[in-house]
């Protein structure tokens, strides 16, 4: 009833739910707050711990959209 291929499938079938579940395990895990610095990180001010540094202002990143049409050929139907 066991022979060696049962029991290789078996064990196969036994190492790939471990790795799955690892996995699993592995990314719920990520989605918890670390307990050790959760105090200082929460305000999100872009310094952890007790070194902090100044916060210097930052340059607005501008977004442009290019498109595959010209704006002249929209502006003037015909």
């Amino acid at each position: 009833m066991f022979d060696w291929q049962t029991i290789a499938v078996a064990l196969i079938i036994l190492a790939a739910s471990i790795y799955v579940g690892r996995l699993a395990w592995m990314r719920l895990r990520s989605f918890r707050a670390s307990r050790g610095n959760a105090d200082s990180c929460e305000t999100g001010c872009g310094s952890c711990g007790n070194n902090q540094k100044p916060v210097a202002a930052t340059e607005k990143t501008v977004f442009v959209e290019i498109s595959r049409y010209r704006t002249s050929s929209r502006s003037n139907p015909r």
